[in-house]
């Protein structure tokens, strides 16, 4: 594999990794890779939690004859632009300037060029296709509903937790009735940054992505889905507890073209395997416990089949 920084040239210059694989050909098939909310990499690695997730897909991915681009996104890391102020709008926009500029590399076969997003990249990767033409989509972690719903979804997961944890930590969270807390105090957030027409807001002293919360929140995938003809891969984890398994199937049933939906069994939201009880109380410490396993393997196995069945290299 022939791994090389590029920069792509949009609103602000994007800092990316295009791989390609070291198999001879005059051109291959290219998968553009869209990472998950925050200011992670573009390999998939946060502060304290290196998951590489987006680099072992890549990797794989290249192995398997696809060139590949993942890159950082606006104002995190070798990016420019600045992260606080971006929106969802301009995630979508730096997404199409990286898609065109994948589909203009000389070795790219223009006519097999897919998407493949993972949590917001699944959700962003629907509404590139309004602007760009793809030969299909991969959705992992990918919701099939509203925005606002969804974020309605995890604060009642989270307080469910809540009121289930046990020991001295389950106690004390039911003596000072965190859970009615933390409805209220999410409750108020919300309408004080919807009521906002600020890009960044300071909430209890930290600073916050009003914009991206806003346009975040006003987003419904399902939207753009409905108009989706090319052919989609919707894979979800049986251990998510960020987005419902379910909705692989619904992203399924929503698009127009040819679809095909998965639900592993213990993958959770990081696609990888998860034996035991998954709560969205711990799921950073479940999640850092996870740092250096590998991908789960029968996602690399629907994937792999997948790309076969669309690109016949």
């Amino acid at each position: 594999m022939n791994e090389k920084e590029v920069i792509i040239q949009g609103e602000f210059p994007l800092s990316g990794t295009l791989t390609i694989p070291k198999i001879e050909r005059d051109t291959y098939p290219a998968i553009l890779i869209l990472s998950g909310s925050g200011k992670g990499d573009r390999d998939g690695n946060f502060n304290k939690l290196n998951l590489n997730i987006y680099k072992d897909l890549a990797e794989f991915l290249t192995e398997n004859g696809f060139i590949t681009l993942r890159y950082d996104k606006r104002g995190t890391h070798k990016s420019g632009g600045n992260y606080f102020e971006t929106g969802l709008k301009e995630l979508i926009d730096d997404a199409i300037f990286a898609l065109q500029y994948l589909q203009n590399v000389e070795q790219v076969d223009r006519k097999k060029v897919f998407i493949l997003g993972h949590s917001e990249g699944a959700l962003i990767a629907p509404a590139i296709l309004q602007k760009v033409n793809v030969s299909g989509l991969i959705l992992l972690a990918g919701a099939a509903r509203s925005s606002k719903e969804l974020s309605e979804i995890q604060i009642e997961k989270l307080s469910a937790d809540m009121k289930e944890a046990t020991g001295l930590k389950g106690a004390l969270l039911r003596l000072f009735k965190a859970d009615e807390k933390l409805k209220k105090q999410n409750k108020k957030v919300i309408a004080k940054i919807m009521n906002s027409n600020q890009p960044v807001m300071r909430i209890k002293g930290a600073r916050m992505n009003a914009k991206w919360v806003r346009e975040t929140y006003d987003y419904d995938v399902c939207k753009y889905l409905k108009e989706v003809t090319c052919p989609v891969l919707a894979v979800s984890g049986g251990k998510d507890v960020q987005v419902p398994p379910k909705d692989a199937k619904r992203i399924a049933e929503l698009v127009q073209g040819d679809s095909e939906w998965h639900v592993i069994e213990n993958m959770n939201h990081i696609l990888r395997k998860f034996d035991g009880e998954h709560s969205m109380l711990n799921l950073m410490k479940e999640y850092k416990r996870q740092v250096g396993q590998l991908i789960d393997q029968e996602l690399l196995n629907i994937l792999k089949t997948w790309i076969n069945k669309y690109t016949n290299y």
